[in-house]
């Protein structure tokens, strides 16, 4: 059987501030969402971008080699 549609739903990642503070982002790729544990301007802006890269994107090319 062959996959044609590959697509990212959800991840969570876990970031460090300088302070040692530990924030998590919690990213919903599927319905173009994303929350942090607590506020970070510099992982606002990145989760955006990765939503804009990645929402509903199907990925089944990089499993065809």
């Amino acid at each position: 059987m062959k996959i044609t549609k590959f697509y990212l739903d959800k991840a969570r990642y876990k970031a460090a501030d300088d302070s040692g503070n530990e924030i998590i982002l919690e990213i919903d790729y599927w319905n173009n969402a994303f929350k942090l544990s607590r506020n970070n301007r510099t992982l606002e802006i990145y989760a955006q971008k990765l939503l804009k890269e990645k929402h509903k994107v199907n990925f089944v090319y990089k499993m065809v080699e």
